[in-house]
C-alpha cells in the first residue's frame, strides 16, 4: 500500500514539474496512407482552389484578349463603315463583273483558315465571318453603277417577299441565320434516323451540334452563288493588283489582329511548309510531264528509224 502511495505521489511531481509539456500528442496516421489528418486534407482544398483560381484567370485573360482582338478587327472589316475606312470609299462605276469580283475578294476565307490549322474555334469565327459577309456585300454594292444598284436592290425586296413575306433589309440577322442553318442540320439528321433518335443524339451531344452550326456558318460566309457567279464571271479570273493587295491585306491582317504572336508564328512556319510542298509538286509535275514528252520522242525515233531500216531493206530487195 505504501509503494502504491509512493508511485502516486511521484507521478504527481512529474506532472507538476512540467516534463510532461515535452510530450504532445500525435495524430493518428495508418500504414497504408488512406486516410490524411484535417491540417492536411485543408492544405490540399487549398492547393486545388488556387490551381482552379489560376486557371480561372487565365482563361478570363484569353476571353478579355480576344475580345480587344475582335473589336480591333470589327472596326477594320465588320461593317460597311469600317471597309470604307480602310480601303477608301472609291468611285462608283464599277461593272457588275469587277462588283463580283471585288465581292470574292472580300469574302473571309482567312478566317475560315484559321480554324483549317486549328488556331480558332467556329464558335469564335462565325459571328466574325458573318459580319465580314455583309460588310463586303454592302461595300462592293456601294461601288457598283447605279442601274446595277437599283437591280439588285429590286431583287432583294423580291426575294425578301417571296420568302419571309415582307419588304425590309436585303440581310438576314444572325438569329434567322442560326435557326436557319440549325434547322438544315436537324433535316439532315432526320434522314439519317428517325425522329426519336435523333431527339435523343442531339441532347446527348448539344455541344458538338451547336459547334456543327457554327462551322456550318463560317463555311457558308465564305460561299457565293453559283447562278450569280455564272451569269456575271464569265471571262477567266482577274488578277489585277488591286484585287490582290486586298486579298494578302485581309490575310495579313487577320494574323496580325486575330492572332497572338505564337499563333501567328505557327502561321508563317505552315505557310512557308506550303510553299515549299507547292514547289515540290510543281516540279515533280513538270519532271513527269518533260519524262512523258521524251518518252513521246523515242517512240517517234524508234518509229522513223524502223521506216527507214524498211525503206533501205526495199531499197536493196532485187
Amino acid at each position: 500500500m505504501t509503494r502504491i502511495i509512493h508511485r502516486h505521489s511521484l507521478f504527481l511531481l512529474f506532472i507538476a514539474s512540467g516534463s510532461a509539456s515535452s510530450f504532445k500528442l500525435r495524430p493518428f496516421a495508418p500504414r497504408n496512407g488512406s486516410l490524411t489528418t484535417l491540417d492536411e486534407s485543408k492544405g490540399c482544398g487549398s492547393g486545388r482552389q488556387k490551381r482552379l483560381d489560376r486557371r480561372e484567370k487565365r482563361n478570363l485573360k484569353k476571353k478579355q484578349e480576344y475580345e480587344c482582338r475582335r473589336k480591333k478587327w470589327e472596326e477594320r472589316y465588320g461593317s460597311l463603315k469600317a471597309l470604307q475606312s480602310t480601303f477608301k470609299s472609291g468611285p462608283r462605276n464599277l461593272s457588275p463583273e469587277q462588283t463580283r469580283r471585288l465581292y470574292h475578294s472580300l469574302l473571309p476565307r482567312s478566317l475560315l483558315g484559321l480554324y483549317e490549322m486549328g488556331l480558332m474555334n467556329p464558335e469564335e469565327l462565325a459571328p466574325l465571318a458573318y459580319k465580314a459577309r455583309i460588310a463586303a456585300k454592302q461595300y462592293a454594292r456601294s461601288r457598283c453603277v447605279w442601274t446595277a444598284r437599283f437591280a439588285t436592290t429590286i431583287f432583294d425586296q423580291y426575294r425578301n417577299l417571296r420568302d419571309k413575306k415582307r419588304f425590309g433589309a436585303s440581310s438576314m440577322t444572325w438569329e434567322e441565320i442560326y435557326q436557319k442553318y440549325e434547322a438544315q442540320i436537324v433535316r439532315e439528321e432526320c434522314l439519317k434516323q428517325n425522329e426519336k433518335e435523333k431527339e435523343k443524339r442531339l441532347r446527348r451531344n448539344e455541344e458538338d451540334f451547336t459547334m456543327r452550326v457554327y462551322l456550318r456558318i463560317l463555311e457558308r460566309s465564305c460561299e457565293t452563288n453559283q447562278a450569280f457567279d455564272r451569269l456575271f464571271l464569265k471571262e477567266p479570273e482577274d488578277t489585277s493588283d488591286y484585287l490582290v493587295g486586298i486579298a494578302s491585306q485581309l490575310e495579313s491582317d487577320v494574323r496580325s489582329i486575330l492572332l497572338g504572336p505564337k499563333d501567328n508564328a505557327k502561321v508563317m512556319q505552315r505557310q512557308r511548309q506550303l510553299i515549299k510542298q507547292k514547289r515540290r509538286a510543281n516540279a515533280k509535275e513538270e519532271k513527269r510531264k518533260r519524262r512523258k514528252i521524251n518518252r513521246k520522242k523515242k517512240v517517234r525515233r524508234q518509229e522513223l528509224m524502223e521506216l527507214v531500216r524498211c525503206d533501205r531493206d526495199n531499197q536493196n530487195y532485187p
